[in-house]
């Protein structure tokens, strides 16, 4: 391992984590200067091809436009996601949508784990394509969250069904080189998987209290808390295990659901008056259903579409993914935001003004958004051979313990990319590759990349910038990383040790 190569390779990582968290700095501004200084590297001593600069300049433009392009759908997502939220706040409906809500549950904790985490992993897997935060922190503002605790409750929801992401691509399509190999099958990487993150889903509850009610927070609420993550998380493993890919995230998400509402309803916690939500509105101007009428929309349209859609015209789900996955994602939103607006009979020149004010909220996410994925594509690019530096290097030195370094590198990967699945094409080769060398089980190992590169999304920059977006947050990113990083450093050790656990002592043969 050359140390210069490895640390030259990571520093436009550190530039970018530097940056927002030493410095304070929105990632407006530092993912530009990321940008410059990754180019540099990649003109100079990254360029292991030996390229002239002709044409490096010819590769690395096509990545520039690529990276504008790819920013372009997701500024597109949360642009429909705040018109959404605008549309529910000058209407007046966002107070019936709180009542909608605290009809539920009154506990503030108990809403924080529904619509924190069991909403994400329903989303996950009805859409993907950062939906889930896009949606469930816009839900918790309308409860009277402070907007910066929303989005890392966002997040860290949907830390654990990107394994699976929408329909199961991304266990289905990343994995594919162990099964091209013949070593393994889609059924037998969802199943390990699945065994990892349903101890994440079992901590998860507890983190999300924590983060936002402190200590004091967890009184009264504790069996609530474990019947949350034991039933979470055995929804979890029963999917991913028995019934297959496609499904586990969806799956999870609403029977999840769907158990918390009857223990709320028939077993009933004592909530402390501190954390009661009071509803005061008592003008009812729209009714329950017409009020959440976007969201609703959207619960019904994106797992009728992602699922129903290619059975009614042969392959018009790969005809919708055209421009890109995400980018139905996309339209399905702006749509049920339009339709919410028929339905709460806003004008049309009312519509028009608020996606008027919306498109200025949004267009700094472009900068953004453009620039730390030229980043991601620079790195993962055969041209510099960045990623794949660092994930060899980190491979070199740990030896045995391997299989906990899977997990790391596979939220390296997706720390980098934004995306579970390009961490998972991007190294299941490498780590077949090592699993073969060391003797291991390659689907073990290969289950701790994938659970790895779902927790990288937790603290992805591209992640943090998409929904500080949608609740009007742009410039806290810092805010937002601090809150993350404690919980993202818990969940990481927990997938480790589980990853040389089943590695090296519960699994050895598993699948073989």
């Amino acid at each position: 391992m050359d140390f210069l190569n490895f640390v030259l390779a990571l520093s436009p990582i550190v530039v970018v984590l530097v940056g927002i968290l030493g410095f304070h700095q929105s990632a407006k501004r530092v993912a530009p200067i990321a940008l410059l200084w990754t180019l540099l590297l990649a003109f100079t001593y990254f360029n292991v091809t030996g390229a002239t600069f002709k044409e490096n300049i010819a590769v690395y433009d096509a990545l520039i436009w690529k990276g504008i392009k790819e920013g372009l759908k997701i500024v597109l997502m949360v642009f429909g996601a705040f018109v959404i939220l605008n549309l529910l706040r000058e209407t007046g409906a966002i107070e019936e949508v709180k009542g909608a809500i605290a009809r539920i549950s009154d506990d503030r904790r108990v809403q924080v784990v529904i619509i924190g985490m069991m909403l994400p992993i329903f989303l996950e897997g009805a859409a993907g394509a950062g939906a889930p935060a896009a949606i469930a922190a816009p839900f918790l503002v309308a409860l009277g969250f402070d907007p910066i605790t929303s989005i890392a409750l966002a997040l860290l929801g949907d830390a654990t069904p990107c394994s699976w992401g929408g329909a199961g691509l991304t266990t289905i399509n990343g994995g594919a080189a162990l099964t091209e190999a013949g070593l393994s099958t889609v059924a037998l990487n969802s199943a390990m998987v699945g065994r990892i993150h349903m101890f994440g889903v079992l901590v998860i509850p507890f983190l999300m209290v924590a983060m936002t009610f402190g200590k004091k927070g967890f009184k009264g609420i504790v069996p609530y808390l474990c019947f949350a993550g034991v039933t979470t998380g055995g929804m979890m493993f029963l999917l991913s295990n028995f019934v297959g890919a496609e499904v586990t995230s969806m799956g999870t998400g609403l029977l999840s659901i769907l158990l918390s509402v009857v223990y709320v309803k028939l077993v009933g916690i004592k909530t402390p008056e501190e954390y009661r939500y009071h509803f005061t509105s008592n003008t009812k101007k729209y009714g329950a259903f017409r009020a959440m009428s976007p969201y609703i929309y959207m619960l019904v349209l994106l797992p009728v579409i992602r699922y129903g859609f290619p059975a009614v015209v042969e392959n018009g789900f790969a005809v919708m993914c055209t421009f890109g996955y995400i980018v139905w994602v996309d339209v399905v939103i702006l749509i049920c935001g339009f339709l919410g607006a028929m339905t709460l009979k806003t004008s049309l020149k009312q519509y028009g003004q608020i996606c008027g004010k919306t498109v200025g909220h949004v267009m700094p996410v472009l900068i953004t958004m453009g620039s730390l994925l030229v980043v991601a594509y620079i790195m993962q690019s055969p041209s510099t051979g960045m990623m794949n530096l660092l994930a060899s290097d980190i491979a070199a030195v740990v030896g045995r313990f391997y299989p906990a370094a899977a997990v790391l590198i596979g939220a390296s990967g997706s720390f980098i990319t934004g995306t579970g699945l390009g961490s998972n094409i991007m190294f299941a080769d490498m780590h077949i590759q090592a699993a073969g060398a060391l003797g291991m089980n390659p689907i073990t190992v290969f289950a701790g990349q994938n659970a790895g590169a779902s927790l990288g999304n937790l603290i992805c920059p591209n992640n943090t910038v998409a929904a500080c977006a949608t609740v009007d947050q742009i410039g806290n990113e810092n805010q937002v990383m601090k809150r993350t990083l404690p919980a993202f450093a818990v969940i990481l050790v927990l997938y480790m040790v589980l990853a040389m656990l089943y590695t090296c002592v519960l699994f050895p043969n598993f699948g073989l």
